[in-house]
C-alpha cells in the first residue's frame, strides 16, 4: 500500500464527518426538526428519522456529551476496524430507534447519540478484550473487563433512576431514556465477538505475517527400520 493510502485509511474520516454533522444540524434548528425521531412523521413514510434522530439534541449540554464521546469513541473504534464502527454506528441506531417505537409507544419524539455512543464504547472495551486474548496480555483485559462492569453500573443506575449519567440538562420537558443505552451496548457486543476469519489469524503479527507451517507428515518421507 502507497504512503498516501495507508495514511488515508488511518485518518478516522467517518467519524469526523459524522461529528461534524452532528454539529451543523445543531446549529440549525429547523433542519433538526426535520431529523428527529417523530413517531408520526416516520408513520407517515419519513423512514429516514429512525436513523438522522440520533444526530439531533435538545440542548448544548446534550450535544456536548453526546458529539465528544462519539467523537472518542468513534476515532478510536475506526482506527480500529472501520468496518466494524460503520455496522457498529447503522446497526445501533436502527436498533435503538427501533426499541424506542415498540418499547415505549408513549414517546412521540426522541433525539440524541447517547445510545449509538454506548455501542461504541462497549464495541471497543469487546476489540480491546480480543487483543488481550490474542496477545496474552492479561492487563488489556483486566481494563476491558473493569470498562465493562462500570459501564453496566452507569446503565443500572440510570434504569433504577431513570436519569441520564452526565448530561443534567437535556432540555425543558424532556427525560432520559436508559433504554436506548441497553439497545447500544447489546448492538456493540455483538458486533465486537470475535468473527471465526479474526480468530483464525489471531496467531499472526501486526505486519500480517505468521510463522510458516511445518509441511504434513508424509509415511512414506519416515526413515523405515528394518
Amino acid at each position: 500500500m502507497s504512503p498516501l493510502g495507508w495514511k488515508a485509511r488511518c485518518i478516522p474520516c467517518a467519524s469526523l464527518l459524522l461529528s461534524a454533522a452532528a454539529g451543523l444540524v445543531f446549529v440549525l434548528p429547523t433542519l433538526a426538526a426535520q431529523l428527529q425521531f417523530d413517531r408520526t412523521a416516520i408513520a407517515s413514510g419519513e423512514i429516514w428519522r429512525l436513523f438522522s434522530g440520533h444526530w439531533t439534541h435538545y440542548s448544548f449540554d446534550h450535544f456536548f456529551w453526546d458529539v465528544s464521546a462519539f467523537g472518542f469513541l468513534g476515532l478510536a473504534c475506526e482506527r480500529k476496524s472501520r468496518a466494524r464502527f460503520l455496522v457498529c454506528v447503522g446497526a445501533s441506531a436502527f436498533a435503538i430507534s427501533s426499541a424506542v417505537w415498540f418499547l415505549l409507544p408513549g414517546m412521540t419524539a426522541y433525539r440524541g447519540l447517547s445510545g449509538v455512543d454506548s455501542a461504541l464504547f462497549v464495541l471497543l472495551a469487546m476489540e480491546l478484550c480480543s487483543e488481550g486474548v490474542s496477545s496474552h496480555k492479561p492487563k488489556e483485559i483486566v481494563i476491558a473487563a473493569v470498562c465493562l462492569a462500570g459501564f453496566l453500573l452507569k446503565i443500572s443506575f440510570e434504569l433504577v433512576t431513570e436519569t441520564s449519567v452526565f448530561v443534567e440538562n437535556l432540555g425543558s420537558g424532556t427525560v432520559g431514556v436508559p433504554l436506548a443505552h441497553v439497545a447500544g451496548a447489546a448492538i456493540g457486543m455483538l458486533v465486537g465477538l470475535p468473527t471465526p476469519a479474526s480468530a483464525s489469524c489471531s496467531g499472526a503479527g501486526r505486519g500480517g505475517l505468521s510463522a510458516p507451517r511445518s509441511p504434513p507428515c508424509d509415511e512414506r518421507s519416515l526413515p523405515r527400520i528394518r
